[in-house]
């Protein structure tokens, strides 16, 4: 009868070691440089705005540009306050849709001004700069198209809507800064 009990021991040691408990992390792979106010603020805020996006939506980050930028920060209508683009894919609906909402900051609460619906599938690069240098920040939306290449759409700020300027094809890498 105890050598039972010993085989049934060993047969369920064996299998808690053999069951994926894992191997514990090195102190080296817990270590992570702290983060700094500002990206603290900017993790915040990306808190904030994805919670203003419908439930099933998707954040897409951009191929092109910084690592970790899934949203787009700056000052599109002159006031010295950026507003935020983010970027989804919406699965509310059969199908997908990407789109782009811009963002502002009204008494301290973030609010949707404008969206615009993206096309492709996919996106490649998104930024809040001075295009044209005219003094005023455009957004720039790259869409991944798949075997057609590419396309960009360019949006100025307008009455609080997004107003499109321009619609180009580029197959290049993007470098409008």
């Amino acid at each position: 009868m105890p050598s039972k009990f010993i085989r049934i021991g060993a047969m369920l040691t064996t299998l808690w070691l053999l069951g994926g408990c894992g191997v514990p992390a090195t102190p080296l792979d817990t270590i992570k440089p702290p983060l700094s106010e500002a990206n603290m603020q900017r993790y915040k805020t990306s808190q904030e705005l994805i919670k203003l996006l419908p439930e099933k939506a998707q954040l897409l980050a951009p191929i092109q540009g910084q690592e970790g930028q899934d949203i787009s920060f700056g000052d599109m209508d002159g006031d010295g306050i950026d507003e935020a683009v983010v970027v989804y894919e919406d699965n509310e609906n059969i199908g997908n849709t990407l789109k782009a909402a811009l963002f502002k900051q009204q008494n301290e609460t973030w609010q949707k001004i404008s969206e615009v619906n993206g096309f492709g599938y996919g996106l490649e690069y998104a930024g809040i700069f001075d295009i044209d240098h005219d003094g005023n920040n455009e957004l720039a939306l790259g869409w991944s198209l798949g075997d057609a290449g590419k396309g960009l759409d360019v949006y100025r700020l307008s009455e609080d809507k997004l107003k499109l300027l321009s619609k180009k094809a580029f197959h290049e890498e993007l470098n409008l800064e």
